[in-house]
């Protein structure tokens, strides 16, 4: 899968768990957190499409998925980051 189509993927996971993606520029890493019980993952604008992809993952692998569809290749890229960890 292209890393364009696998960060729509990410943005569709996101909409479905009613989590807000925030891409920001500046000097930071990014990651998920809970602002006045919002669920956001801020992610580096000034990063390459890939490191925002492996951002995402790790932000998402923190959250309950176990029951939402996504495609194998989304579910891969979170349990790889897991392992990662």
């Amino acid at each position: 899968m292209k890393p364009a189509k696998m960060f729509q993927e990410f943005e569709q996971l996101a909409e479905s768990l009613e989590v807000k993606i925030i891409q920001e520029k500046g000097n930071f890493k990014g990651g998920y957190c809970l602002l006045e019980k919002e669920k956001v993952i801020v992610i580096n604008k000034l990063k390459p499409l890939e490191q925002r992809i492996r951002a995402l993952a790790e932000a998402f692998s923190r959250l309950d998925i176990s029951n939402i569809y996504m495609k194998p290749a989304i579910r891969d890229i979170i349990a790889s980051e897991v392992k990662n960890s």
